[in-house]
């Protein structure tokens, strides 16, 4: 790569060079110093024009894929002209790193779905050898391989970067910070600790020693929050923003889109299909909240709507967008479709409370007078139940009075290896089944993060070009 661009410059500097000299020459012989200079011109534009596309590799396991990741192929990206990411299979994750929370297959799908990914290759190893570099070099066509400032070591403690740093083909990009998986994976432990408080909540308490036991309960502490939004960053994601052009079919889906995941990349997807401009909105968080406890949404909306801007699928995104579609909604952005999965009128949450309440009243002894209290979680009563009454509401109400909802079908049953059937309520299932590996893991890694922090420079700067 560097004697082609070191070619074009010393044939630029020619050109300058005979363009000086035919200032002096034009009179005694114009025709053929102007042939000269032309022929020399289509030499510099054909060089360029046949200059090898620079390819990147980046690799990860990429394991709960956030904004952090989507803004590391991003910058990855912006190092050369095609993206090639590897991804390290779940064998792998699990010899290195701990239990990945999602499986090959759900991780790919949203990889896959990263608008700054060009190619993507399975089945790679962890530890960069000197023979697997050669095989991405002589293969794959790979000029640099691409990783974030913070230290990536092997299980036996040395560089997983040594052999490219070694052979000169090492680029270095700044980490995003404000994110990581094992942050992630925190507060979703947090979160299913107030999914199981709630389950199993007994209705029938007195309100008085409900509220008294609350009240000296210490709430598990929040990750201290490092993420902060510019709106440098949400330009980089949204690339400008754009808008339909005329006679396009703006297509609208919506929700909370917390932990976005194979099954949101499957409703992009297939919503985009029904249009040529796909508008999403994202919820704003006490929407995301409702009826789920004052843990959630895991991810807050700036975070949530930069992962959906990654999409490839995405035209543009309404940061904070209500829970329910309105006819304003529908008429300042022309909607033809608004388009949820099958059964999304019902959200998953209020299923699962509608279940939870069933068997508490099977369970409940007879209870004279009054309501039933609810025991609650850190949030109050009174929020709790404002939630519930808008979770009740159908947001897609005024969509289908229109005539313009439309719903996406449920997936295959073999559809991705059950990837698109992939939800944020089964992530965190999984998470709390192997809470005790997961606490594990983190507390190696929360030890890393704090040394990053204690310890970071600020000479990494993000690339400046934009792709």
């Amino acid at each position: 790569m560097s004697t082609s661009r070191g070619g074009e410059r010393r044939l630029a500097a020619t050109l300058a060079a005979m363009t000086a000299i035919a200032a002096g020459a034009v009179v005694a012989a114009p025709g053929r110093v102007a042939a000269l200079l032309e022929a020399s011109a289509r030499a510099l534009r054909s060089r360029r024009s046949r200059r090898k596309p620079v390819r990147v590799y980046m690799d990860g396991c990429f394991d709960l894929a956030h904004f952090g990741h989507a803004n590391a192929l991003r910058q990855a990206k912006a190092c050369g002209d095609t993206l090639v990411v590897g991804l390290v299979p779940d064998a792998e994750v699990l010899r290195c790193k701990g239990p990945p929370v999602l499986r090959e297959a759900e991780r790919r799908a949203v990889i896959a779905s990263v608008k700054w990914v060009d190619e993507i290759i399975e089945n790679v190893p962890y530890d960069l050898t000197p023979a697997f570099c050669e095989t991405l070099y002589s293969k794959h066509g790979v000029d640099f391989i691409v990783h974030g400032d913070d230290p990536c070591l092997l299980p036996d403690g040395t560089d997983a970067y040594d052999a490219p740093k070694r052979a000169g083909r090492f680029r270095m990009i700044k980490r995003t910070e404000g994110v990581s998986t094992t942050d992630i994976v925190n507060r979703i432990l947090r979160a299913a600790a107030s999914d199981e408080r709630r389950e199993n909540a007994d209705p029938a308490k007195d309100a008085a020693k409900d509220a008294a036991k609350d009240a000296a309960r210490t709430p598990p502490k929040r990750s201290e929050n490092r993420f902060l939004a510019t709106t440098r960053r949400i330009a980089q994601f949204s690339g400008g923003g754009r808008a339909p052009q005329p006679g396009q079919r703006v297509v609208y889906a919506h929700g909370a889109f917390d932990l976005f995941n194979a099954g949101h990349v499957r409703l992009l997807r297939e919503a985009k299909k029904m249009g040529d401009f796909l508008l999403v909105g994202v919820h704003d968080d006490d929407a995301a909240r409702a009826g789920r406890g004052a843990a959630y949404p895991v991810l807050a909306l700036p975070e949530r709507a930069l992962g959906v801007m990654a999409c490839r699928h995405v035209d543009d995104v309404i940061v904070g967008a209500p829970a329910e579609v309105t006819r304003d909604l529908i008429a300042t952005f022309d909607v033809r479709a608004v388009v949820a999965e099958s059964g999304a009128s019902v959200p998953e949450p209020e299923r699962r409370d509608r279940a939870r309440d069933a068997r508490a009243r099977d369970d409940a002894p007879a209870h004279s007078g009054g309501d039933i209290i609810h025991s609650r979680d850190e949030d109050s009563f009174r929020e709790e139940t404002r939630a519930r009454v808008i979770q009740k509401r159908d947001p897609n109400e005024i969509a289908k009075t229109l005539g313009v909802f439309r719903e996406v079908p449920p997936p295959a049953a073999d559809a991705e290896s059950g990837a698109d059937r992939l939800t944020s309520s089964e992530i965190v299932r999984r998470v709390a089944a192997a809470r005790g590996a997961y606490e594990a893991r983190n507390a190696r890694k929360n030890q890393t993060e704090a040394r990053y922090y204690e310890q970071k420079s600020n000479r990494t700067i993000e690339l400046a070009r934009e792709t």
